[in-house]
């Protein structure tokens, strides 16, 4: 009887995802992109509930490029502030901006892409962002993030869910520990982070 040995011509298969390492540093960065698009700078001032999700990107868009310049400083300390701009804006793709491009991924035999994309101390973070009031605008976002991080295209992805419901039913959701523990589990093993505001 002939065995095949796995290296012996045949091409081997992955049968399971591989996610990229979390060290402190990189949890840290995807950590602080988070907690910029969640800045109370946008959600108390902007009337989110009646904005379109472009108009509600734009508003993001400016609060993480101002972030990527503080992450610089904090990751290579001494730079000018218009270095510290610059790469900021190197950093910072946004399918919104006529003047750059977000690549599409293929995956499952469909095209994909991120509203953007963070390079970042040679990280690769997809940010998506979706508002509604309903449970399918969560799922779309989720699916999409899980794509993104399925594609090997990114390191990490990074969803906000920007919840439009009166009684913000979806954002308290999160307090019950199912739901936590899917949200861990989304961080732990697809190294997506997600959270609701």
């Amino acid at each position: 009887m002939h065995r095949h040995r796995e290296n012996e011509g045949t091409m081997s298969v992955r049968t399971s995802l591989s996610v990229p390492n979390k060290s402190e540093r990189r949890t840290w960065i995807v950590d602080q992109i988070l907690a910029a698009m969640m800045s109370d700078e946008i959600f108390k001032t902007l009337d989110y509930r009646h904005k379109r999700e472009s108009y509600i990107k734009q508003y993001i868009h400016q609060i993480i490029k101002r972030k990527l310049a503080e992450i610089h400083a904090r990751l290579t300390p001494g730079q000018s502030d218009t270095t510290l701009s610059r790469k900021a804006s190197e950093s910072l793709l946004w399918e919104g901006d006529v003047n750059t491009t977000i690549n599409h991924i293929r995956f499952l035999g469909a095209q994909h892409r991120p509203d953007f994309k963070v390079l970042i101390d040679g990280l690769r973070v997809a940010v998506e962002v979706k508002r509604g009031d309903r449970g399918s605008a969560v799922r779309e976002g989720i699916g999409q993030s899980l794509v993104y991080a399925a594609s090997e295209d990114f390191d990490f992805v990074v969803y906000l869910f920007v919840d439009t419901s009166k009684d913000k039913k979806i954002r308290d959701s999160l307090r019950r520990d199912r739901e936590r523990a899917f949200v861990n589990s989304l961080w732990d093993s697809f190294n997506v982070r997600f959270d609701v505001v």
